[in-house]
């Protein structure tokens, strides 16, 4: 997501940007599909939850996974200073934030099924009880941690170990009554898979053919159908919905990244981070003026209020990333907390760039020194 360098994204790996703006799109749509059903909104995406459920993150994940396959042989001082401060900050500044947010517009309260945000514990817990707001952040944070403490275990171990945390999360083995926890131990594996096998998964979407992603297609028909079914609760469902829904957005990406229009997406992925801090906060503004109005539309009008007010909070996210991103602490920790650069050491970019956090454009080389057992 980084701007300083644009090799990775490029070519033949043109795909990595609009995959993730396709999955911010979604997310997006989800959320307002989620916040408009509180004010009495109701419309067809809220049928396609488990569809919307399978992709985004998985793919996010996945992504920064890629880019955080070298992390495994990279010292804990120089992981801290460039990943997990970052990350780390970017949690808390944006909680406080959002709490700040609720007190100045009181009434509202963007925390569905968790500890309102105006709860006097809701700040204080955020490392032990994250929000559904910001989850995605401390996972990122956990995620990179916990894959440097792993790296050095056999990749057989580490997909196995966190595709079985996976499947007793996603099958509802273990529910952690926290959407963060949740969704934090339901998505670790897809962050092992992008970062044990970065090289070998881009190589598979630049060999692959029309037939491998119809092959994705009817797993992915099968495995929805299951879910929808109400066999989520069966091992493995979930997850194979996942790993199929990611194989079909990334090889439709692939094939449709070259046509007209289809650069918003890729606009939207190369600023995903400032779209995913921001964006909630015009869903929840718009969403209390929707229920000024005492809705009680036809269908036909649900539908047409949930499809403007995504578009609305995609430009306006948009604005809002433009206009706040000359405050550069609002998006990267300040030097005092960075520390002194040692002298003769190049600068990194990474602390000045907040998409650099989530998937810095590094080389994607494999480690030299990473076990492949």
């Amino acid at each position: 997501m980084s701007a300083h360098s644009t090799a990775p994204t490029t070519g033949r790996f043109a795909w990595l940007e609009p995959v993730k703006g396709l999955a911010i799109f979604m997310v997006i749509a989800y959320h307002v599909t989620l916040y408009l059903k509180t004010a009495d909104v109701d419309a067809v995406l809220g049928r396609a939850k488990a569809v919307f459920e399978l992709f985004p993150m998985p793919a996010f994940f996945l992504i920064a996974g890629i880019f955080a396959g070298r992390h495994g042989a990279t010292k804990f001082r120089a992981l801290w200073k460039r990943r997990l401060l970052p990350l780390l900050y970017l949690y808390v500044l944006w909680s406080i934030i959002r709490t700040v947010f609720y007190f100045v517009v009181p009434g509202l309260n963007g925390e569905l099924g968790e500890i309102p945000a105006t709860d006097p514990l809701a700040l204080p817990l955020i490392l032990f009880w994250p929000s559904s707001s910001y989850w995605f952040l401390y996972a990122l944070f956990l995620f990179t941690l916990g894959r440097w403490l792993i790296a050095r275990a056999p990749v057989w171990a580490q997909l196995a170990g966190s595709g079985l945390v996976s499947t007793l999360f996603t099958s509802g083995l273990v529910d952690a009554h926290n959407i963060g926890w949740n969704r934090v131990g339901a998505l670790f594996f897809f962050f092992v898979l992008g970062a044990v096998f970065s090289r070998e998964i881009r190589d598979l979407v630049e060999r692959a053919r029309p037939v491998h992603l119809g092959i994705a297609f009817a797993a992915l028909l099968v495995s929805t159908a299951l879910i929808v079914l109400g066999f989520r609760w069966v091992p493995l469902v979930v997850l194979v919905g996942q790993l199929s829904a990611v194989a079909v957005g990334i090889l439709l990406t692939r094939y449709l990244v070259r046509l007209p229009g289809f650069g918003i997406f890729t606009s939207m992925g190369t600023a995903s981070l400032k779209l995913y801090l921001l964006h909630l906060y015009v869903i929840v503004s718009a969403t209390a003026l929707i229920a000024l109005l005492d809705p009680a539309w036809p269908r036909w009008v649900d539908v047409g209020v949930q499809t403007a007010l995504v578009v609305l909070t995609v430009l306006a996210s948009f604005g809002l990333a433009r206009l706040t991103s000359r405050v550069r602490w609002l998006y990267a920790p300040p030097a005092f907390l960075r520390g002194p650069r040692p002298r003769g050491v190049r600068q990194d970019p990474t602390p000045n760039d907040p998409e650099a956090a989530v998937s810095p454009q590094r080389d994607l080389t494999p480690r030299p020194t990473e076990t492949r057992e």
